[in-house]
C-alpha cells in the first residue's frame, strides 16, 4: 500500500465550484457504476498500477498549490488522473503511467484556467497562456511567478516538459504536440468569448467541433504517442490515428457535458445540453439526444479504430481503453472528489488486500 499524500488546497472559491453537483444528471441518467468501462478481468490490475503511479505523479504537482489540490480533496483529480493514464494503458511502465496521470491533471489545471475557475481570465490572458505553454515546451525561456495560478501551471508544465523530453519516442511527437496545443488554445479563447457573451453561442455543430478541441484528447494523445506509442516513433503515426482521435474527442466532449451542464449553467459557458435546451427542447431530451449521439459517435469510432495499421494496434487499443472508461466514469460521477484514498479502498476490493 503507498503512503496517501497530503497537500495543501486550492482556493476556497475553487473548492465552491466544484461542490456544485448535478444531480440531474444523476437521475436522467441511467444508473452506470464508475469503473463499467474497464474490463472486469483488468479492474485489479488497472486500479493497481494507477495506485503505484500516484506517489511519482503527485512529486511532479507538490509545489504547484495554488492551482493543483491534495489527493483526498474534493477538488483533486489525482487519483482520477492517474486511473485513467492506467485504464488506457494497463501494461504500461509505472514512470509512463505517472507522466500521463501527471498530464492529465496538468492539462486539467489548464482548462480550469481557460474556463476562469482558478482566476478571472479573458480570452486574450488565455491565448497568451498557451502561447507560453507552447514555448516551454519548445524550449525556450519563459518566466514564471510564485503564486498566480497561471504560473502554477506553467511551473508545473515545465516540470511535465522535462519528463517528457527523456522518453525515446518524445522528440518525434513534439511538432503535433505543439500544434495541438495552439489549436487548444485558440478553441479555449473562442469557448472564453463565449462565456463572456462577447460572441453569440453557436449552434449544436460547430460547437462540438470547437469542443472537441478544448477536451484536450487531441492534446493527450499527441503525448501520448511520445511515451507510450510504437517504437520506432514516426511523427507519420499522427496522421493515421487523427481521424480516430477527432472522434473519440467528440465522444468525450459530449459525455463530459452531460455530467457537467449544471456546472456550466453556472458559469454561463455553451454545452452540448445547454444548447439543445435553448432551441426549446426540455433537460430529460437534450440529455437523451446527446446520449443518442454518443452511441452513433462510438460506432464510427469504433470502425475507425478498426481500420488502423497492425502496428497501431497498441493505440487502437489505448483509443478504444481510453474512451470506454472515461464515458462509462461520466455516467457514474465527475472527475474530482475521487480521492486517492478511494482509490486505495478500491485496490483493496479488488484485489482482497
Amino acid at each position: 500500500m503507498v503512503e496517501l499524500l497530503m497537500l495543501p488546497t486550492v482556493s476556497d472559491s475553487t473548492s465552491a465550484y466544484f461542490g456544485i453537483r448535478n444531480d440531474l444528471a444523476d437521475r436522467l441518467l441511467k444508473a452506470s457504476h464508475q469503473l463499467a468501462g474497464v474490463p472486469q478481468q483488468d479492474r485489479a490490475a488497472v486500479l493497481t498500477a494507477a495506485l503505484d503511479a500516484v506517489p511519482e505523479a503527485a512529486s511532479l504537482l507538490n509545489p504547484h498549490t495554488a492551482l493543483f489540490a491534495e489527493g483526498d480533496s474534493d477538488s483533486s483529480r489525482l487519483a482520477f488522473s492517474c486511473l485513467s493514464a492506467a485504464a488506457t494503458f494497463p501494461s504500461a511502465a509505472r514512470d509512463q503511467i505517472a507522466d500521463l496521470g501527471a498530464l492529465t491533471a496538468v492539462l486539467f489545471g489548464m482548462d480550469d484556467i481557460a474556463d476562469s475557475i482558478a482566476g478571472d481570465w479573458t480570452d486574450r490572458d488565455v491565448e497568451a497562456f498557451f502561447a507560453r505553454v507552447r514555448a516551454i515546451l519548445a524550449d525556450d525561456p519563459v518566466e514564471a511567478g510564485a503564486d498566480d495560478p497561471m504560473d502554477a501551471a506553467l511551473r508545473a508544465w515545465r516540470a511535465w516538459c522535462e519528463r517528457f523530453r527523456r522518453h525515446p519516442g518524445a522528440a518525434a511527437h513534439t511538432a503535433t504536440l505543439l500544434e495541438q496545443l495552439r489549436l487548444a488554445g485558440a478553441a479555449m479563447a473562442l469557448e472564453r468569448r463565449w462565456a463572456m457573451s462577447g460572441e453569440p453561442w453557436p449552434e449544436y455543430a460547430p460547437y462540438l467541433a470547437n469542443g472537441g478541441l478544448t477536451i484536450l484528447y487531441h492534446t493527450w494523445w499527441a503525448a501520448a504517442l511520445g511515451i507510450c506509442g510504437p517504437d520506432p516513433a514516426d511523427p507519420g503515426h499522427w496522421d493515421a490515428v487523427e481521424a480516430a482521435v477527432d472522434i473519440g474527442a467528440e465522444c468525450m466532449r459530449l459525455a463530459n457535458d452531460i455530467r457537467t451542464f449544471e456546472r456550466e449553467k453556472h458559469e454561463g459557458k455553451p454545452n452540448a445540453v445547454l444548447i439543445l435546451e435553448r432551441s426549446g427542447m426540455s433537460t430529460a431530451a437534450a440529455v437523451e439526444r446527446v446520449s443518442a449521439h454518443i452511441a452513433e459517435l462510438n460506432a464510427a469510432f469504433a470502425a475507425e479504430l478498426a481500420g488502423l495499421p497492425p502496428e497501431l494496434a497498441g493505440v487502437a487499443e489505448g483509443q478504444h481503453r481510453s474512451v470506454s472508461f472515461n464515458g462509462a466514469w461520466y455516467m457514474a460521477r465527475d472527475t474530482h472528489a475521487y480521492t486517492v484514498r478511494e482509490l486505495a479502498g478500491d485496490v483493496e476490493r479488488h484485489t482482497g488486500g
